[in-house]
């Protein structure tokens, strides 16, 4: 049986991934095909070249804030402020320098020029040069030239690239990280405990009352989301509306969504956590879709 996995961008939730191989690894299925964006075409890169799933969990399991000094190269420039070199280092150990036409599973990742918003699929070339520009995420990674391209984040263009596995791919799964719009726990927090507050303040007097009535500045009163609030579901409301498109017209997909919403993109020191999550989710689909 041919199955082709579609690993979303995520940053930190993208480790899930690793659980779902782990859990498929474990009932002997392997991918046929796997394709990737952002931190999917990271780990499902490295995967498709080789790199055992064991040894993989081993060093995200490890990650600690020292990852910033071993896999961050700060570098002030107009274009970003994370150079990228240490990371084609890192891989360079791992993955040797492959094309993508030699690896062991067929392996597709996605970039997007930052210039014209053109998707840039990776599918054959330097391994190294396809996943450093699916991760570059706009204002952090200096982009990656390549072809007269200015290469950013897969995820801006192709969050989840389900659409570019292969056509005789038996079974094809959609792995979606998120991050997922929020928008009934923000409206709780910023609306409903709002209300709930005022109601009490106006019984709590009349005086208060009056107070809320003739109040001229009302802006006072309004708590705005935080700018990391803000930027997160900005990302979640663009690559929802993307993947809704893309996967649209495709048919005999299974999704799957791993219940990551207690995780922000930065929680890289949450592997484990988050590892269990896919595996389990792994485990699930297996069982539903009668894999093992």
């Amino acid at each position: 049986m041919k199955i082709g996995l579609a690993l979303g961008s995520g940053a930190a939730r993208g480790f899930a991934h690793v659980g779902i191989l782990k859990a498929f690894e474990e009932v002997g299925l392997q991918p046929y095909a796997i394709t990737g964006s952002s931190m999917g075409a990271l780990i499902g890169g490295i995967y498709a070249s080789g790199y055992p799933i064991k040894n993989i969990e081993d060093f995200i399991l490890n990650l600690d804030f020292s990852v910033f000094k071993n896999f961050v190269d700060f570098k002030l420039s107009r274009a970003g402020i994370v150079d990228g070199k240490k990371i084609e280092d890192f891989l360079e150990s791992i993955v040797e320098n492959r094309e993508i036409s030699e690896l062991k599973i067929k392996f597709a990742c996605v970039a997007t020029d930052s210039l014209t918003g053109l998707e840039v699929i990776f599918n054959k070339g330097d391994i190294i040069k396809a996943i450093r520009s699916s991760i570059s995420f706009p204002g952090v990674f200096i982009p990656v030239y390549h072809e007269g391209m200015f290469l950013i984040d897969g995820g801006v263009k192709n969050p989840v690239p389900v659409d570019l596995l292969p056509s005789d791919c038996d079974i094809k799964i959609a792995v979606n990280v998120g991050p997922f719009v929020i928008k009934d726990k923000l409206i709780k927090k910023y609306f409903i405990n709002k209300q709930q507050s005022q109601k009490k303040n106006i019984n709590e007097s009349f005086n208060s009352m009056i107070k809320q009535l003739f109040k001229l500045n009302n802006s006072e009163e309004i708590k705005y989301p935080n700018m990391l609030e803000t930027l997160v579901q900005t990302i979640a409301i663009m690559q929802e509306s993307i993947y809704e498109y893309k996967i649209k017209g495709l048919k005999n997909i299974i999704e799957i969504k791993p219940d990551l919403d207690d995780y922000k993109l930065t929680d890289f020191t949450k592997a484990k956590e988050i590892v269990e999550i896919g595996y389990k989710e792994g485990i699930k689909i297996i069982k539903e879709a009668g894999l093992g």
